[in-house]
């Protein structure tokens, strides 16, 4: 032997794990058929075999440690050729699931996210603070709210400025706890796994980051392949929607201040680049959101978390309410444009507050734990030994 483990079991976390995603978890016999029909795991000590163990006995402490529980892309090979149905790709999406609480600061907020109990406290925080910069807008003149026609302008009621004060704001606050988190799952993993020879931090990143551009790994997925066409849509309709933001901001308030003589007007309209960039990523998100809710509506054997179900779900309606502010705009219809438009901010203020403890934090520990693994050359095929 190599090494000794004491195990601590802990009965809530095995739990939690056949809770949200890992039901037939002591159904596996450790037959090893997961593993070698996994394209994505390294020759050395594959997965995820030995995770389907570790969660059995409950050594929920080694799972938050393990890199090889962010290289798994859930395509779910694995469970298809399992022998018992036991579905080792959603356990260890249940473990994933897990890991944004387990590493989240302050910890309160990982369980908040995890719970449906708190959504309605979750959402009424970005509303009512909303509902404060309305009045702030408003000056206490609410009428053109409740208008059946004219001309519609979201700038009135809900000022540029002030949104991007609390978007910038309430970004640096979250992203600054976010960072917390990631150092302590990086020093979980040094902590736990052998030194390598491969390339430092930066070059890792910059390799896995490249890699994430085309979701390149999802092509050797064979159950799920076409979930990467979801994934990328909601993926770039997302960034694309943040630029189309910050680039109407600067369009249309920051070269107006400036003085320059070449600023927009609000809002943009078509065929202005930066409006074909808003709807094409609003449609995107539309698209890979709806793609990939009626695939898990369609599989009989699903069972995704509710963190997988309120990440898609809130995404998707982001594009949704998104798409409809801009038709309502041009329709000239105020009383449900602003209701539709407030609506928006809402949900897009809650995937950004909340993204380090949501299934939108996924992205970050993922790309922190392929980081890790490609600086100690723990990739798919390879031996560290090589």
């Amino acid at each position: 032997m190599t090494g000794v483990m004491r195990l601590e079991p802990d009965l809530a976390f095995i739990q939690k794990v056949k809770q949200v995603g890992g039901g037939d978890l002591k159904q596996c016999m450790q037959c090893a058929t997961c593993s070698i029909t996994c394209k994505l795991t390294p020759a050395d000590n594959p997965f995820p075999r030995k995770e389907m163990i570790l969660a059995q006995w409950g050594a929920k402490e080694s799972l938050m440690a393990d890199p090889d529980i962010w290289i798994c892309h859930q395509c779910n090979d694995c469970s298809t050729k399992c022998p018992r149905q036991v579905r080792p790709g959603d356990v260890l999406a249940a473990v994933r699931a897990f890991a944004f609480q387990h590493y989240s600061y302050p910890s309160f907020m990982g369980k908040a996210l995890a719970s449906p109990l708190a959504l309605p406290i979750l959402l009424l925080i970005p509303a009512v603070i909303l509902l404060g910069v309305l009045a702030i807008g408003s000056e206490g003149d609410y009428g053109y709210l409740f208008a059946t026609g004219g001309e519609v302008d979201y700038a009135h009621p809900f000022p540029h400025g002030i949104l991007e004060m609390l978007f910038m704001g309430g970004n640096a606050l979250i992203f600054a706890f976010a960072a917390v988190g990631l150092f302590r799952f990086w020093n979980a993993m040094r902590s736990t796994m052998p030194a390598g020879e491969g390339p430092s931090f930066i070059p890792s990143l910059i390799a896995v980051g490249l890699e994430l551009i085309p979701h390149s790994k999802f092509d050797k997925c064979e159950e799920n392949k076409p979930r990467r066409w979801g994934h990328l849509l909601i993926f770039y309709g997302f960034i694309g929607a943040m630029a189309t933001a910050g680039l109407a901001l600067f369009a249309t308030v920051i070269l107006q201040e400036l003085g320059s003589p070449v600023y927009l007007e609000s809002p943009i309209n078509l065929p202005n680049p930066i409006k074909i960039l808003g709807v094409a990523s609003g449609v995107a998100m539309l698209i890979g959101g709806w793609m990939l809710i009626s695939k898990r509506l369609a599989a009989k054997d699903y069972s995704g978390s509710y963190q997988d179900w309120l990440f898609l779900i809130m995404i998707t309606s982001v594009g949704l309410t998104g798409m409809l502010a801009w038709a309502l705009r041009l329709a000239e219809i105020p009383v449900i444009a602003y209701l539709d438009y407030y609506l928006h901010l809402v949900l897009v203020f809650f995937l950004l507050w909340y993204a380090p403890y949501s299934k939108f934090g996924h992205m970050f520990y993922r790309m922190l734990a392929l980081t890790f693994a490609r600086s100690i050359r723990r990739e798919a095929g390879e031996s560290q030994a090589a």
